[in-house]
Formats: structure tokens, C-alpha cells, sequence
């Protein structure tokens, strides 16, 4: 320019910087974190005397990279992570406040507790934590929990710590990252784990929030998992691992008393996670003759117990679980859901329910579409699908409590009406339904064929283990392989089929033999490691149902099954044929291919 100007800088309305000269002019601006963060947009004005007065010029931005965080450093690792400290709230007997409003000693505490957790250090506090609920005029019979202020916030900043050691040290194979605000806001509120009751000075579990659960310390929760061996490649997985486990927990015997849960769990108050866990030996005298009752069992405060056992438990790996109360003639019942995989039980009970004995736990969960339908706000009669799920697996599978209580029935000549087989069904079943499931037909069918005869269900559900299979290969050899269950991953049989020393174009064959005619799903599970394969996989002599099925993970997980989809096929031989073609870019060129399980899913 040939003439003074102005050059005015602005961050949006504000003006941050001016300079006056002649000529080309330079100059550099110092942008605080605050007008960063308000995302203003940027804009330089040149303004003189002559009209017309141009110039043309650039904003060059250098935003250099956050130095790295120093070791204890929680302020720096949550800066990045902002939904996660949003999320962390404790409830100081006023309000909530999120962690940016917690007071300094608390903030450190937490840094403290965080890198203790990940140095494998735990809390040593008192699990379950001592019961501080103060009695007046109120039942003294009733079961109360309440924490005391400082026990409740030791146990929250234990909980809210370990789980940030879990995510920030990758000691699972998901993330908080991949959570909505509902999601973080079950892990990480205090909310979640009890709350402010003002009349006690303290913070209470409550019965349609937490369940019949003191929740464990996360190491104890932590420990349960690896030692069970329950962590899996996925969530659902974990999530199925662990209602799997659930068929060895007992529903308690007798009414919700203080002294009845006493002499179940050796506590004044509600049901501890950890005593469920580790198992307990009932004290008291009026169930004693029941049969067993008298062993070191895994007793469970009923289906608010096993809703508060979930959410404690499966905290510890980073899965949201979330509590919610369903009323059947004015009773509450717990049912549970799993936010961030849109699942849910339809009853706390079900997993130890005998009307779901010998299905696959999978079977067990509902997608939330079905929660919804069945128990939703919306539903025109959610107290009848309480239980629903495993009602609805007994209608199809007919275990063994099914057909015992329909040979009792036969004894006594009951009709069908009248008969303890509908006392089972009739919560979530009208007779006109259980008549047209041809029930009563099935059970005869199943009687004279003798108890212990498969019973034929509408749906069948078959998986057969690949190792077990009469492989045979182009190239290469393939052979069972036992794997490390330290390794992360829930291998049915813990064992894979493993082909090794192929190369692209080589094939493997897996026979499958159908007794029956149908449409079926059919699934395959594979591992997945650093140095494995890409593969195609068909059926028969038809196209590939998966072209290109990269098998490469950065450590070996048992992964989901995938799915082929839907064929029509006759009874007698098929063959699933396995084909190498090609590795993944990441991984060593070795050409393995792990197989785990092949599942049949007949659908009609």
C-alpha cells in the first residue's frame, strides 16, 4: 500500500488487535484460550483516507500441541475428555456439581485415587461400607442403607477412579468415548450409586434407583470378572458372559426383612454385591430344611438384588447398566437395561429362573424395540411381561420344570385350566395362546418319547464347535488349538480350529449336516489376532456370503459372530468352504485363519 491505513484484527465483535503503517504490515496476536473456545470468527479490516482503499493479507493460526500430560495429571486427560468431567457429579447435599465445580481437595483426591488404580493399588475401605442409617419411628424391621458423607464419597471417587484407569490404560477393548450423556451419566454421576437423603445426613440406596444392592468396591468387581474370566472381546459379549454366570445365583427365601437379609448375607441393610459374589451361608432357623439352603450359596435379594449385582459389576468393565421398576399389581419388580447396547432382561430374575434352564444365555436378552413393546411407557399392560423372556424360552424349549409339573398334573387328572403347567405360563400367557402353541400336545409328545428326549421347539438354535469339525484343505494344516484364557476373549470351549501355513486361494471345509429342511441364520465366529488373514466364505457351491472378511485385530479377541444371512436348504450334507484372499494391511502376512464356532439359527 501506498498510503497509511488501519488494520484492525477482530474475534468476532471484538476488536483484539490494532496496527497502523504503510506498505506491507505484519503482525503477530497472542489468542487466549477463552476467545478459542467462544469460536468467534476471525477478521482483519483495512481502513484510509483515499475511497477505495484495498489491501489483501492472511490469517495464519499456529495452535501448538498441548505439552504431554505430566503423571497425575487428571486436569490435562479431562480437558480432552470434556463429556467425561461433565459427567462426573457428586451431590454435595445441595446440589450436583460436575467436576470442574468440585472443591480443589476433592479434584485431588480423585487424581490421587486414579493413578493409584492404575498402578494396581485399591482402596481398602470396608466392603460392604458400614450401614450408617439412622432408626426413629420407622419400621424397625425394614431394610435401610445409608452411607455416612465421607464413607459415600470414598467409595464414589473409588468407583469414578477405576473406571478411568480402566479407559485411560485401554484395559478393555471399548471406550467412554463411544457413550452418549445418558450412558456416562449411569458410570459417572453419583446418582447412580446412592443418593442425598436430607432427613438422614447421608446418602441412601434406593430401592427403584439402586435395587436390594450395596454396590462392591471396584476391585472387588474388577477381581470377580478376571478371576470368573467373564471379560469378553465386546460388551455384549461381557454383558451375555455374565447373565450366563448369573444361573449360579439363589433367590432368598422369605419377606423383605432387616433381620431375613441379616441371616442371609451377615449385613444390617440391603443385600452386598460382594457377599453375592463370594456366596454366603444362610444363619437363620425357618428355611433351614429347604433342600441345600444350609450350603455356601450365591443368595440374591431377588430380582432388585440381581439388578443392583449387574450394575455394580459390570460398572467395573465400563458398561452402563441401568435399573427400572415395573409394577405387577401394585408390586414392584426390577427390570434391567443395557444402554449402550439397546438391550434389556425382561425380569432380574430370569437368568436363574427354571423356566430358562438349558437356554443359551444370549436368548435370554431383548433388544429394545421388544423392551419397549412389552414394557415400555407405552405398553397397555406392562406388568404381564414381567418375566416375559423366560416364559416365552419355556414355551419353546420345555424344560425339565415344564414337564415335571405336567407329569404332576397328568397324577392328578387336572385339566388344563386348572393345571400348575398354566400356573407357570399364565403371568405373560392368555390359555388361547398356550392352545395354540399346541402346549399340552408337545408335553405328550415329549412325555411318551421319555423326559429326557429333545423336545422340538419352532425355533431351533444349534452350534457346532469348528474344531470338532472334519476339516479338510487345499493347503495348509488345520487342527484344534486350545487357547490362554488369560487372553481376552470368551472362546466357547475355550479352543479354535486353526489353519495355518496357506496361502490366498487355498480353501477349507467344514461339514454341516441338517436333519431337517428349513430357513436358516447361519453365523460364524472367528478370533481375531495381529497376524490373520482375509478370507471369503460360501456355502455349498453359491456365491460368497462374505467376500472379504478382515481378520485382523491389534491383540487376539474372540470376535462377534458374523452372519452369512438367511438360506433356504434341504436335509443331508452342506459344506461351509472358507477361502484365503488376501491379509490385511496392518498385519503380518502369515495367513492364519482362527475359527471358533458355526451357529445354525433355524427360523422356519
Amino acid at each position: 500500500m501506498d498510503e497509511p491505513v488501519s488494520v484492525t484484527l477482530y474475534g468476532g465483535t471484538a476488536a483484539v488487535h490494532h496496527e497502523q503503517g504503510q506498505g506491507q504490515i505484519a503482525f503477530t496476536v497472542t489468542a487466549t484460550r477463552d476467545q478459542i473456545a467462544a469460536g468467534s470468527e476471525w477478521a482483519v479490516i483495512v481502513t484510509g483516507n483515499r475511497r477505495g482503499t484495498v489491501g489483501q493479507g492472511t490469517i495464519t493460526v499456529d495452535a501448538p500441541e498441548p505439552p504431554a500430560p505430566e503423571a497425575g495429571a487428571l486436569d490435562t486427560w479431562l480437558r480432552a475428555h470434556p463429556a467425561v468431567a461433565f459427567h462426573l457429579t457428586w451431590n454435595d447435599g445441595e446440589r450436583s456439581r460436575s467436576y470442574s465445580a468440585w472443591p480443589a481437595e476433592m479434584r485431588e483426591a480423585l487424581g490421587s485415587a486414579v493413578e493409584a488404580a492404575r498402578a494396581g493399588r485399591f482402596s481398602l475401605a470396608d466392603d460392604p461400607p458400614a450401614n450408617a442409617w439412622k432408626r426413629a419411628s420407622d419400621d424397625p424391621d425394614a431394610v435401610h442403607t445409608a452411607f455416612a458423607p465421607e464413607v459415600a464419597r470414598a467409595l464414589y471417587i473409588a468407583t469414578v477412579a477405576h473406571s478411568l484407569a480402566v479407559e485411560i490404560d485401554r484395559r478393555v477393548p471399548w471406550s467412554l468415548d463411544d457413550l452418549n450423556g445418558d450412558e456416562l451419566e449411569t458410570l459417572l454421576a453419583s446418582s447412580s450409586l446412592f443418593g442425598w437423603n436430607p432427613e438422614q445426613r447421608g446418602y441412601e440406596i434406593s430401592e427403584f434407583d439402586h435395587g436390594w444392592a450395596t454396590p462392591a468396591q471396584p476391585a472387588t468387581s474388577w477381581a470377580f470378572l478376571q478371576q470368573q474370566r467373564l471379560l469378553a472381546s465386546s460388551r455384549l459379549d461381557t454383558i451375555v458372559a455374565l447373565v450366563g454366570w448369573s444361573r449360579n445365583l439363589t433367590h432368598f427365601a422369605g419377606p423383605v426383612s432387616r433381620q431375613n437379609f441379616r441371616e442371609h448375607w451377615g449385613y444390617d441393610g440391603d443385600m452386598p454385591v460382594a457377599r453375592a459374589l463370594s456366596g454366603t451361608r444362610y444363619t437363620g432357623t425357618v428355611f433351614a430344611s429347604i433342600p441345600g439352603y444350609d450350603a455356601v450359596r450365591h443368595y440374591t435379594a431377588g430380582c432388585q438384588g440381581t439388578a443392583g449385582l449387574f450394575a455394580s459389576v459390570l460398572r467395573a468393565a465400563n458398561i452402563p447398566v441401568r435399573l427400572r421398576s415395573v409394577s405387577n399389581d401394585s408390586t414392584p419388580h426390577a427390570t434391567i437395561l443395557f444402554l449402550s447396547e439397546d438391550r434389556g432382561l425382561s425380569h432380574g430374575d430370569d437368568p436363574y429362573s427354571l423356566l430358562s434352564e438349558g437356554a443359551p444365555p444370549a436368548d435370554l436378552l431383548i433388544d429394545l424395540s421388544t423392551y419397549e413393546k412389552w414394557l415400555g411407557s407405552t405398553s397397555k399392560d406392562a406388568g404381564r411381561y414381567i418375566g416375559r423372556q423366560s416364559q416365552a424360552l419355556a414355551l419353546q424349549r420345555l424344560p425339565p420344570i415344564v414337564r415335571r409339573t405336567h407329569e404332576r398334573d397328568r397324577q392328578q387328572g387336572l385339566a388344563p385350566e386348572q393345571s400348575g403347567v398354566y400356573a407357570l405360563f399364565k403371568g405373560s400367557y392368555f390359555m388361547a395362546e398356550l392352545l395354540e402353541a399346541r402346549l399340552w400336545e408337545r408335553l405328550e409328545l415329549a412325555r411318551t418319547a421319555g423326559t429326557e428326549a429333545p423336545v422340538a421347539a419352532p425355533y431351533a438354535d444349534r452350534w457346532f464347535e469348528a474344531e470338532s469339525a472334519s476339516a479338510t484343505v487345499t493347503a495348509g494344516t488345520a487342527a484344534p488349538q486350545p487357547l490362554d484364557p488369560a487372553l481376552l476373549g470368551l472362546w466357547r470351549n475355550q479352543q479354535q480350529l486353526r489353519w495355518s501355513d496357506a496361502r490366498p486361494g487355498a480353501e477349507l471345509s467344514l461339514p454341516c449336516d441338517l436333519a431337517e429342511s428349513g430357513t436358516y441364520r447361519i453365523s460364524v465366529r472367528f478370533t481375531r489376532p495381529p497376524d490373520y488373514a482375509v478370507v471369503a466364505v460360501r456355502l455349498d457351491d453359491k456365491p460368497a456370503a462374505l467376500d472379504r472378511v478382515g481378520l485382523y485385530a491389534p491383540q487376539i479377541v474372540a470376535a462377534d459372530p458374523l452372519t452369512m444371512g438367511d438360506h433356504t436348504l434341504t436335509a443331508g450334507p452342506h459344506r461351509l468352504r472358507f477361502t484365503i484372499v488376501g491379509a490385511h494391511p496392518m498385519a503380518k502376512p502369515d495367513y492364519v485363519v482362527g475359527i471358533d464356532a458355526i451357529r445354525l439359527e433355524r427360523l422356519k
